[in-house]
C-alpha cells in the first residue's frame, strides 16, 4: 500500500485490465429470460483498476481550494443551528440525506409511508428502505464522531441498510465475491458503463481508501468527496453502494469536527441533476479530482444555505403551534408541544414518554394536537397508531424544491 508520505502530483486516472469473462446460460434474469447470444459470446472484460491513494493529495485549483473553504464556514455556521433550542435540525437533517439518497437510486416513498416506516408500522418497500437508510446513515455518522473509519464500520453501516431487504439481505454488510458492473446487460459487463475491480482487489482498496480518510492533513470537504468518489469507483458490494458511499461524505466531515449536531444534506444537490453527479464520478475516474471536489463543495454551499432556511422555518413552528392549541400550562398537551420538532413521528407510547405522561393522557394530547391539525394520524387502525407532525415532514419536500431551484441542470 501507499507510504504514509503524502503527494502532491497530478491525479492519478483509473487504470484497466482485462479479464476473462463467462457467462452462464442457464442464468435468468427477474422476467424468466435467459442470456441473449451476444452475452454467451462474451469471453472477456475489461474491469476499472483505482489508484492507491492513501499518500496522495488532490492538486486544488485557486478557485476550488477557496470553495472549499467557503463549504467548510457554510458547514460550520449550519452546525452551530444544531444548537438547542433547535436540536432537532439534526434529525431532521438526516431524514432529508435518506430521502434524498434513496431517490438517487430509484427507491422513493410518499411521506406519509415513510413515517410509517419510521415509526416500525406497516409500509411499502421503499418506505421501509429510506426509513433503513435513516439508520444506516446516522450510525456511521455518529460513530464517526469519536472513531476513525474503518471498513468494519462501513461494513456495519451496510448491513443495517440492507438488512431487511427481500432481495439483498443475504449479502448485508458483507463485501461482494463476485465482480458486478453498472448499466448494460442484466446478464453479464456487455455495453455496462463502468466495471469495477474485480473483488481480489477489494480489501486493499477499502484498507488503501480508509487510510486516506484517516489523514488529517487535507482539507475535510476535499478529503470527504474523494472518499465517497473512490468508494463509488470501488463498488466493494453487490448493491447499497450509492446510499453508503453518499453517507461517508458526512462522516468523513464528522470525522474532521466539522459538525457534531448535523449532517449536510448533500444528495439532495445530486438528485436535483443525477446526471451531473454521474458525469463528475466518470471525470474523477479520468482523474479530474479538481472537478469533483469543487462539486462537493459548491453543493455543499448550496445545502447549507438552503437548510439554514429550513431552521428558520422549523424555528418558528412551536410558536405557531401554541398560538393554535393554547395549551393549559403543565399539561400533557403543553408538555408534548416541546417534543414535536424532535420527535416528528409518534406512537403512544412515544409520545406518553416525550410528555411524562400516562398513556391516557397521552391520547388526550394527541387528540387534541389532532383536532387542532398540528399532529394527522395516518395509519387508520384502532391500534398500533401514529401520528405525524405534518408541518415538519412538508419542510422536508419545500427544502429539496428550494436545492432543486437552485440547480441548473446540464442541457440534455
Amino acid at each position: 500500500m501507499a507510504s504514509q508520505a503524502t503527494e502532491s502530483r497530478p491525479w492519478p486516472p483509473h487504470g484497466s485490465a482485462t479479464r476473462p469473462w463467462t457467462t452462464n446460460p442457464l442464468t435468468r434474469d427477474s422476467a424468466g429470460r435467459r442470456p441473449p447470444r451476444e452475452d454467451r459470446l462474451l469471453t472477456t472484460v475489461e474491469v476499472s483498476i483505482p489508484p492507491e491513494i492513501a499518500g496522495l493529495t488532490p492538486p486544488l485549483s485557486n478557485e476550488t481550494a477557496a470553495a472549499t473553504e467557503a463549504a467548510t464556514a457554510a458547514i460550520v455556521r449550519l452546525d452551530e443551528l444544531g444548537r438547542a433550542p433547535l436540536g432537532a435540525l439534526g434529525g431532521f437533517l438526516l431524514r432529508s440525506e435518506a430521502v434524498a439518497t434513496s431517490k438517487i437510486e430509484r427507491i422513493s416513498s410518499d411521506l406519509t409511508d415513510f413515517a410509517r416506516a419510521l415509526a416500525g408500522h406497516r409500509a411499502g418497500d421503499a418506505a421501509r428502505q429510506t426509513a433503513a437508510a435513516v439508520v444506516a446513515i446516522g450510525s456511521l455518522v455518529e460513530r464517526a464522531t469519536d472513531h476513525p473509519l474503518t471498513v468494519a464500520a462501513i461494513n456495519r453501516s451496510h448491513g443495517q441498510l440492507l438488512a431487511e431487504d427481500a432481495f439483498e439481505g443475504g449479502a448485508a454488510g458483507t463485501l461482494r465475491t463476485q465482480q458486478n458492473w453498472l448499466g448494460g446487460s442484466n446478464f453479464s459487463p456487455r455495453d455496462a458503463v463502468y466495471v469495477p475491480p474485480p473483488p481480489g482487489l477489494i480489501d486493499a482498496l477499502l484498507a488503501d481508501l480508509t487510510a486516506f480518510a484517516r489523514r488529517t492533513d487535507l482539507s475535510a470537504v476535499a478529503q470527504a468527496a474523494i472518499v465517497h468518489a473512490q468508494f463509488e469507483s470501488i463498488h466493494p458490494y453487490t448493491d447499497g453502494n450509492g446510499r453508503i458511499g453518499r453517507a461517508l461524505i458526512n462522516a468523513v466531515i464528522r470525522r474532521r469536527q466539522l459538525t457534531r449536531r448535523i449532517l449536510v444534506p448533500i444528495a439532495s444537490v445530486m438528485l436535483a441533476d443525477t446526471d451531473r453527479y454521474f458525469a463528475q464520478l466518470d471525470a474523477y475516474r479520468r482523474g479530474d479530482a479538481d472537478g469533483f471536489v469543487r462539486s462537493i463543495a459548491d453543493a455543499s454551499l448550496v445545502v447549507s444555505g438552503e437548510a439554514t432556511l429550513s431552521a428558520e422555518a422549523l424555528q418558528q413552528l412551536p410558536a405557531e403551534w401554541r398560538e393554535q392549541v393554547r395549551p393549559r400550562k403543565g399539561s400533557a398537551t403543553d408538555a408534548l408541544l416541546e417534543h414535536l420538532l424532535e420527535t416528528p413521528v409518534l406512537t403512544d407510547k412515544a409520545a406518553a414518554s416525550a410528555a411524562g405522561s400516562s398513556v391516557r393522557r397521552a391520547y388526550d394530547a394527541l387528540d387534541r394536537l389532532t383536532g387542532a391539525g398540528v399532529l394527522t394520524e395516518v395509519t387508520g387502525d384502532a391500534r398500533n397508531r401514529v401520528w405525524v407532525v405534518g408541518d415538519v415532514l412538508d419542510e422536508l419536500d419545500r427544502l429539496e424544491a428550494r436545492i432543486g431551484r437552485r440547480v441548473k441542470p446540464l442541457p440534455r
